[in-house]
């Protein structure tokens, strides 16, 4: 092997994060293209715009405030139109009962916060509180649902790592076909659009359930860091993506690219890094309650209280 071919099979470094003033201008650039997507393509209220984004930033600051209390570096909020924003952030230890409190964080007080304005609502009769108790209830459910990159998906692949490559298509697969029913008997066909997110979705997790499984034979460890790649295992792993990956079937599977970000990108998210299992059997079973409690009583409260109105009826 001469000394060039082993320059271009060399592991990229990371890139330095940008700074704290980048991080926060992106963030707020995000937050208005977000807010005027809704706006234009969908001529929403304003109101209801703004008051969509008010829930999202209770349910991220959850997230956010959990991830600065454990210590995570480079926490950073996005905010990305269909998909609703994500929080970021490095740990500097990996734990698992951290990682599941930091997911909990998010959905949890965004339910409560629904259905206390719920009871609000019984007392004083004010729909407005209603349709936002929905909002909050319904987006932090959504985020329960058992499918990453949502919290719930996320939460199973922490408590049982591996679980997902079997739960996660079966439960696009129904959810799809329901949503797409729903979307014939109401006409409502921005329905159709969250049943192409989830094709495109489900067809994502098929092709990182074969890398993962071309890798298991290749017995290649992807339960670790970026850093801690060897050469040559980034490069085994680099030409698996790329013999799968159709957007990246351009790159050469035996030189590292001055374009490499790409490859990087996708890398990342095939590494699962696990974390430090520091949770009992009966701590995950606690979990796996709470899970359940706060998806069940949210569903049952407005089966048996709510009114008879229309759950998306917003009024300009």
């Amino acid at each position: 092997m001469n000394e060039d071919n082993t320059i271009f099979k060399q592991k990229p470094a990371l890139e330095e994060m940008p700074a704290v003033k980048a991080i926060w201008l992106k963030a707020l650039l995000s937050l208005i293209l977000y807010i005027g997507v809704y706006y234009f393509l969908f001529h929403l209220n304003i109101k209801w715009i703004l008051l969509l984004v008010v829930v999202i930033i209770i349910h991220e600051a959850g997230h956010f405030i959990a991830m600065k209390y454990f210590k995570y570096k480079d926490v950073q909020l996005f905010f990305i139109p269909f998909l609703g924003a994500f929080v970021s952030g490095k740990p500097d230890i990996i734990s698992q009962k951290q990682k599941i409190i930091t997911l909990l964080a998010g959905p949890l007080p965004g339910i409560v916060t629904g259905l206390l304005l719920f009871v609000l609502f019984r007392y004083n009769n004010q729909f407005f509180y209603y349709q936002l108790s929905l909002m909050f209830v319904l987006l932090n459910i959504f985020n329960l649902l058992p499918v990453s990159p949502l919290d719930g998906g996320q939460l199973i692949e922490n408590l049982s790592p591996g679980t997902n490559k079997i739960i996660q298509p079966i439960f696009l697969i129904i959810s799809g076909i329901a949503l797409f029913y729903i979307a014939i008997i109401t006409h409502n066909y921005f329905v159709i659009l969250i049943v192409w997110l989830i094709v495109t979705r489900l067809r994502k997790q098929i092709m990182q359930n074969q890398i993962l499984s071309d890798l298991d034979k290749s017995f290649i460890s992807y339960n670790k860091s970026y850093e801690n790649l060897s050469d040559e295992e980034y490069m085994t792993i680099r030409k698996t993506i790329i013999n799968r990956v159709p957007s990246l079937k351009n790159y050469n599977v035996n030189e590292v690219s001055d374009n490499e970000e790409p490859v990087i990108v996708y890398i990342h998210k095939i590494l699962h890094n696990s974390a430090k299992n520091d949770m009992t059997l009966q701590h995950k079973i606690l979990v796996i309650f709470i899970w359940a409690i706060f998806i069940a009583i949210p569903i049952i409260i407005y089966a048996l209280y709510a009114p008879g109105y229309r759950i998306f009826q917003f009024y300009k």
